[in-house]
């Protein structure tokens, strides 16, 4: 049986396996990294791992969204009052996106796939909630700024969520045309949705 921590052990432990997580799921991807890893590199025990995590994908999965609140932080920081800053804003993802090694690492190796296999489908559907949920308040700063979409909140979101998961075929596109694919479909999908009006006071 594992030792019980204290609280303050277990804040500490948990921050040093989502580090050492984040480090090895990123070097390795998710069927690469095994349990006994993880807890190699934070010095504990594989039954202590379950005290805070019921499997490596859970852990996978937690550290996904936490790199995703810190993309979303620093995209929030880049809306501006014209239709070229949904353009800019949607490409400044793609950028970040692709520059993260976590997020990076989710793309290969068919990560998505099997992380999609092993989370309940409740915990998923949250997490496409919360994602959702997010941009509802970007998407109300653009209203107030005079961006005019032709469709309403929640179907916004659902476009912009899919231009975030073509990340995720990257390899079945073509890592070569990609770039150039994603700026087009950006274009596209904003010509067509946006419209600018001068603001309401």
């Amino acid at each position: 049986m594992p030792k019980g921590f204290t609280d303050h052990e277990k804040e500490r432990i948990n921050s040093e396996i989502i580090e050492q997580g984040r480090r090895l799921f990123s070097t390795y991807g998710l069927k690469k990294t095994s349990i006994e890893e993880i807890t190699k590199a934070v010095h504990i025990s594989q039954g202590s791992f379950y005290i805070f995590y019921p499997s490596k994908e859970a852990l996978y999965f937690k550290i996904l969204e936490l790199e995703e609140a810190k993309i979303k932080l620093k995209l929030s920081e880049t809306i501006s009052n014209d239709k070229d800053s949904v353009k800019k804003f949607l490409l400044r993802a793609y950028e970040v996106v692709d520059t993260n090694p976590f997020i990076r690492q989710v793309t290969f190796d068919d990560n998505m796939q099997e992380l999609l296999r092993k989370l309940p489908e409740q915990e998923l559907k949250a997490h496409l909630n919360r994602d959702t949920d997010s941009l509802l308040p970007l998407i109300q700063r653009w209203h107030e700024n005079g961006i005019r979409f032709n469709e309403d909140p929640e179907m916004v979101a659902a476009l912009f969520r899919s231009i975030f998961f073509m990340a995720f075929h990257k390899k079945e596109i073509g890592e070569a045309i990609y770039p150039k694919m994603i700026e087009l479909l950006v274009n596209l999908v904003v010509d067509g949705l946006c419209r600018e009006e001068a603001p309401h006071d």
